[in-house]
């Protein structure tokens, strides 16, 4: 008899540890699965880039049009150039109420590490603005003053007929990533 109870006890045990097991794998699935949601509902498309002057700039700027069924919102704006001179991110650290942006001079060594508050350098803020379903948002981006062990600093977006190929790739926070491309 004290065999069959302590079979019986050793058995529910299992039983609801099982049982707990599948609710958090359940809940794994559910998590795993809103955020694939998330991400084939996050579509947007840079429909063009604009540099202001013909002549040498250290301004542009691009929009983002909403084409997906959820509110967007940028986590990384990347921009670089054909010609090797410009190779910026501009992105963000942290969440809520401590996230800050910046802009990475990837272009920089490791042991330098270019990175300045991007604050005067963005407009709106490329992680804090969110873009409506089917609307769009123009994004402009400058490129900070020079400084020492930044090559990207200081640099401009070229005159127009230069032939310089310019790219901005945008990855949104649901990881889906577009490029567009212009010549300038």
């Amino acid at each position: 008899m004290l065999a069959i109870a302590m079979t019986l006890i050793a058995g529910a045990a299992a039983w609801g540890f099982v049982r707990s097991q599948a609710g958090v794998s359940e809940g794994a699935i559910n998590t795993n699965g809103v955020a694939t949601n998330d991400m084939l509902s996050e579509h947007f498309a840079i429909t063009t880039m604009y540099f202001g002057a013909v002549t040498s700039t250290n301004t542009m700027t691009f929009w983002v049009y909403n084409t997906g069924s959820l509110t967007f919102q940028i986590a990384s704006v990347r921009v670089y150039d054909s010609a090797g001179l410009v190779n910026l991110l501009y992105s963000s650290t942290g969440t809520g109420a401590s996230k800050a942006d910046y802009v990475y001079d990837l272009a920089s060594t490791l042991t330098t590490q270019c990175k300045t508050a991007a604050s005067s350098y963005e407009s709106p803020s490329v992680t804090g603005t969110n873009v409506k379903v089917t609307n769009q948002q123009f994004y402009t981006l400058t490129i900070p003053p020079t400084a020492s062990n930044c090559p990207s600093y200081g640099q401009t977006f070229g005159v127009a007929g230069s032939g310089t190929t310019y790219t901005v790739v945008v990855t949104g926070i649901y990881g889906n990533t577009v490029t567009f491309s212009q010549q300038r």
